[in-house]
This record gives structure tokens, sequence and C-alpha cells, in this order.
């Protein structure tokens, strides 16, 4: 702690030489009336400054900068990147916007939630392969689909599940709160019990949204599937060591907003343990393109084995669920259709996602 006194002619004079050298968060000690030895009057002024409260709070303040740091600098390096590329090639932008079909296959996907910089690329890489070869808008598309679908992958990730008996495929079901993940495991839970003949277990770690529990019980006594909850990660493991008979187990996770990191930490603590899981990353369809953008960044170290997107029925846009596969570089699994149960969840596929396409085809005619 640094203490000094002042002495100024007016206490106001004192303060503020206290508040300049010192800081507005010094501490006043004492003050008093004060003759010098000329007899003038004056006030004297003691007051300290706390140089490691300062300390640790620019500590504390370097922590969350670091954090916010990262996802800026990520994001200002795309921002720049984009805009070089649109300065570089203006011309070449220009003289794409003039040709007919392709200026029209370009707005009509801007105006469907698709990222600009994700669709220039790919048609800037189209035209470029026609060569002026082609110029019917149907030529032209099924060109961009063919770009567009090499850029992306499908997962199936319940394809090669044997009948184990003593080392169960764990499949954890994560992502932000309100998406369905508990639905979604549901119906996925009665493919596997009813169409692939599988023995299941169920664990939710879910004990932070009311009724989750009390729906998966409910969806589990149905199928006859046995079912567990875990509140801490000893319990987890004990649920695990339980199940370890089933040839699958489905884990439902606690809904958060996984935009905070810390959120996701708090996951990986309970889940973490050496062991290999299959993260399932459940996302909506309706949600916002930069939401999904950064939740996708944020569940990266989680070592995501594929996406699921939930709600297609309630948008006619997709544009912002496509944009997070060519993105990022997480394959897609499984579509949800609607809220019935197991009815309405569909595995991904190249015919189904071209339907998203296909509106932009049909204005050709």
């Amino acid at each position: 702690m640094q203490v000094k006194t002042f002495r100024a002619p007016t206490m106001e004079r004192a303060l503020a030489l206290v508040k300049k050298e010192l800081g507005p968060d010094a501490i006043i000690l004492s003050s008093r009336q004060d003759r010098s030895t000329s007899g003038e009057s004056g006030f004297e002024v003691t007051a300290a400054h706390d140089q490691q409260s300062d300390d640790a709070g620019v500590a504390s303040h370097d922590v969350r900068k670091n954090d916010f740091s990262a996802e800026m600098k990520s994001g200002i390096e795309e921002i720049k990147g984009f805009l070089s590329l649109l300065i570089s090639s203006k011309d070449y932008f220009s003289q794409l916007q003039m040709k007919q079909p392709v200026a029209e296959i370009y707005h009509s996907l801007l105006t469907r939630g698709f990222d600009e910089k994700q669709i220039y690329l790919l048609l800037n890489k189209v035209v470029s392969d026609l060569d002026g070869g082609a110029s019917d808008k149907g030529q032209i598309f099924d060109a961009f689909c063919a770009r567009f679908f090499a850029k992306i992958r499908i997962a199936k990730p319940f394809r090669n599940i044997p009948h184990t008996g003593g080392s169960a495929a764990v499949f954890t079901f994560v992502g932000p709160t309100g998406v369905g993940k508990t639905t979604t495991l549901a119906k996925l839970a009665a493919y596997l019990k009813i169409k692939r003949q599988l023995d299941l277990g169920i664990i939710s770690i879910d004990t932070y949204r009311i009724g989750a529990v009390n729906q998966l019980q409910t969806y589990s006594n149905i199928l006859d599937i046995p079912f567990s909850v875990a509140q801490s990660k000893t319990e987890f493991v004990k649920a695990r060591e339980q199940f370890r008979h089933c040839d699958v187990i489905l884990v439902d996770t606690t809904g958060r907003n996984f935009l905070k990191r810390d959120h996701v930490k708090d996951l990986q603590e309970i889940l973490d343990e050496g062991q290999k899981f299959h993260h399932l990353l459940v996302l909506s369809s309706t949600a916002k393109d930069e939401d999904l953008k950064q939740t996708n960044v944020h569940f990266r170290e989680m070592d995501i084995h594929s996406l699921i997107f939930t709600k297609l029925d309630e948008t006619i846009h997709h544009g912002c669920m496509l944009n997070q596969l060519l993105r990022f570089n997480y394959p897609v699994s499984y579509l949800g259709i609607g809220q019935r149960v197991p009815e309405d969840v569909e595995p991904a596929t190249q015919k189904r996602i071209l339907s998203f396409l296909l509106p932009v085809r049909n204005q050709n005619t």
C-alpha cells in the first residue's frame, strides 16, 4: 500500500492532488487544517492507494480480455479476409454480377440466409470451372450443388454398432437450451431399440432444467430401456458402469447458454475421463447465423462427432443451418422435422439437403 501526505491552500486543491497522484480509488486516511511556518493557513491530507488491488483487478481483466480477444481476433481476421477478397477481385465480381443466371442464384441464396462469403467463393469456382461454357441457370446451379456437396460431409454415427456385451458405445447429446436434445435422444432411442434391436441404457445429467428427468424417464419406461440420473462426475461413472453390458449408452446433458465458455467447461468436467465419447451437437435450424457460429466455436474442444439440426419444420430458410456445414469441419447426421416421437427424425442425406436449395432452381421455370 502506498501512503502519502499532501498539502494545499484549500481542501479542494488537496483532494485534487490526491486524485492526480494516487488516482480516484485512493483512500483518505486523515485530513486537518494546518498552518505553515509563514503563518498562512492550509490543509493537510494523508491518503493511501492499494496497488495490489489494482494489480489483481488488472490480472482478472487480462484473463477475461484474453478469452474475448481470441474470439474477436478470429472474427476480425475473417472480416479482413473477405474484404481483401472483395477488393482484390472487384472487377471480376462485377463481371460475375453481370451474368444474369449467376446473379439470380447468388441473390436468391443470400435472401435465404446463406453466408455471403461462402456463396461468393463457391460461385466464383463454378464460373471458373465452366469457363464460359454454360449460360443456362440449371447447369450453373447443378455445378454449384456439386461444389457445395464436395465441401460438406454426412455422418452415420450408429451404422457400425455391434452387439458388444461389455464395451458400450457412448453417445452424448450436447447443445444449447431449448433445441430439443431430450426429444431427439428419445426419437433415436426408439429407432435403435425397435429398428436396430440394440440393447440400450439412458443416462441423464440434465438436472438443471425442470421436468427434463421426468420427461426422459417417461420415454424410457415406454421403450422399456433402463434409465439412470447422474448429478456429478462420480455418479456418471457409476451409471456407465451399471450399463456396461449395453450396446449403446445415450446421455442427455444439461441445456445451458453455451455462448459462455464456462458452461462448456462445466460439461467437460463431467464427461472428460479419458474415454472415447461420440458427442452429437444438437442445434436449432431457427437460430441466428452468428449464434450458431459461436456455439460451434465454443464446442470445438469437445471433439464433436457430428451435428444434428432440429426444428426444420419451423423455418423456410435453411441457409443459417447450411452455413455451419460450410464453415466447420463437422458432418451432419440427423435432422429433426417435428415434435412427434419417434417419427419426426430422419438421417441427413444429400437428397434431403438438396431440397433446401431446390427453390432457387425452381425459379428458373
